[in-house]
């Protein structure tokens, strides 16, 4: 039997293969980043804000009477109450899977896969702001099963604290935060090379998902009679840490009409150099969005050889070896709403300069292949490591979500959500059918499709050409 070394044991590191080195990155590019971020370099949360875009579910709308602006302003700025909120989510869903429908003929009631998914979780927040000057802000995440265990007897409970920081400033012109807190610096929405600073990447099923962050320091410096702003961050990954291991990043961002436009750059010792630059704004009924990297090195390892002949042989290339080399990542997207017709409609493309080139990753799949067809029953270890191999493994991707609501009844509302591999034409699709019963009660009923060559990512993921049945209640969900 054949073992795969370390199998699992390196989840930080996506296997891939060599990339086509950025030595090959046109210097137009890479011209045209150092020149957004020429004059300053400072970094801020998100300027395209995901609640201006898609709507909030805290978002509150109060009507105030006339009075002294000044004295409103400090209302909202001033609160003797600490405001408690939060929301929860409860779900219980049934799902089918079945792996080769198309091939095997399509049996309703004898699924590959099957089961029931109930989930609970919630998320509690605090806001304090005692004094025009500062705030206090934090969140906590639990979800059940609520306990852990650590030994064999004593059950600890499985709670998160997500965010937490405080807000001051100096003079009402230089503005600080400090502490666990969420930076978005890109303005994607299924994918956001610039994402560089964040613990946590965009999930595709699940984009507006809030991402964790790191413990920081912000600075934040609005310029005056300008739109324009300025900000800096010390980023801090470890409780015990030397003084040259702080992560230093910097972005400015511009308003020009109606478009908003970034530039920063991020910097930590022994990681790879990156410069980003975002642009966001309208073209008529569609909001526009982009935004690229240009990285100087890789943490990134990729896998060169599976060898058929040394059982569990995996040769992977050095990262130090591409220290010389930029790669370079960029995304752009559209999103069209119109309200009259009750449709939303969002496409982004991805290029990921780490990513396979084609040939490479054919010749890795099926080296991976030929040892998995060998072993039959046993190659557990070897489907892992094929799956490890393909995701995340091309260089162009695409993602495409539409929804209409009030399909045919007023609370019936159809959603439709396909990503793509472009470079091994590969893809999931997902339509969906919601209705809501009340408040507090609503079902989904939805399929999912892999569609693809046998050797593509989806294909793989998904154990061949398959069909997923889902049926879904959201019980008691809401925010407070």
């Amino acid at each position: 039997m054949i073992t795969i070394i370390e199998i699992g044991q390196k989840p930080v590191q996506e296997p891939g293969l060599k990339p086509e080195k950025l030595g090959q990155l046109r210097l137009p590019a890479l011209a045209a980043l150092l020149l957004l971020l020429a004059g300053s370099l400072y970094a801020q949360d998100s300027f395209f804000d995901e609640d201006d875009l898609f709507g909030s579910i805290d978002t509150v709308v109060e009507t105030v009477a006339e009075a002294d602006p000044a004295e409103s302003v400090k209302s909202l700025l001033v609160s003797e109450a600490v405001r408690i909120g939060g929301r929860l989510s409860g779900k219980l869903e049934a799902s089918f899977r079945y792996h080769k429908p198309w091939d095997d003929g399509l049996h309703l009631f004898d699924a590959d896969e099957y089961g029931l998914a109930p989930s609970l979780a919630s998320l509690l927040f605090f806001d304090a702001r005692p004094t025009e000057a500062s705030r206090f802000y934090g969140s906590v995440k639990a979800a059940w099963p609520f306990g852990g265990s650590q030994g064999a007897s004593q059950p600890m409970p499985d709670i998160e604290v997500f965010e937490l920081f405080s807000d001051f400033n100096y003079d009402d012109s230089l503005f600080f935060r400090f502490g666990k807190q969420t930076i978005n610096w890109g303005v994607g929405y299924f994918f956001s090379p610039a994402n560089i600073i964040n613990l946590e990447k965009i999930n595709v099923l699940d984009p507006e998902a809030q991402l964790e962050g790191p413990l920081a320091l912000r600075v934040h410096y609005p310029v005056p009679g300008t739109q324009h702003n300025l900000w800096a961050y010390g980023v801090f990954d470890s409780k015990s840490m030397k003084p040259e291991d702080t992560a230093m990043a910097a972005k400015a961002e511009f308003a020009l009409g109606s478009w908003e436009l970034g530039a920063g750059a991020f910097y930590k010792y022994k990681d790879p150099f990156t410069l980003m630059a975002t642009a966001s704004g309208s073209l008529g009924k569609f909001s526009l969005f982009g935004e690229a990297t240009a990285q100087l090195g890789s943490n990134r390892k990729w896998v060169t050889e599976i060898s058929l002949l040394i059982p569990g042989y995996i040769k992977e290339t050095d990262s130090a070896d591409y220290d010389d080399d930029w790669f370079f990542k960029a995304s752009a997207g559209f999103m069209y709403r119109n309200s009259d017709a009750k449709i939303n409609l969002l496409g982004q493309y991805l290029y990921d300069g780490e990513g396979y080139a084609n040939e490479d990753r054919k010749a890795r799949v099926e080296e991976a292949s030929e040892i998995k067809n060998l072993l039959g029953s046993n190659s557990g270890p070897v489907d892992l490591l094929l799956k490890m191999l393909v995701a995340n493994s091309g260089q162009h991707y695409a993602a495409l979500s539409f929804s209409r609501r009030e399909l045919f009844l007023k609370k019936l509302d159809f959603s439709l959500f396909a990503m793509g591999n472009l470079s091994d034409l590969s893809a999931f699709v997902q339509p969906k059918l919601s209705y809501s019963f009340f408040d507090g009660l609503s079902a989904s009923l939805g399929a999912f499709f892999a569609i693809g060559y046998d050797d593509g990512e989806y294909v793989i993921l998904s154990d061949g050409r398959a069909l997923g049945i889902s049926l879904a209640f959201n019980i008691g969900s809401g925010a407070f």
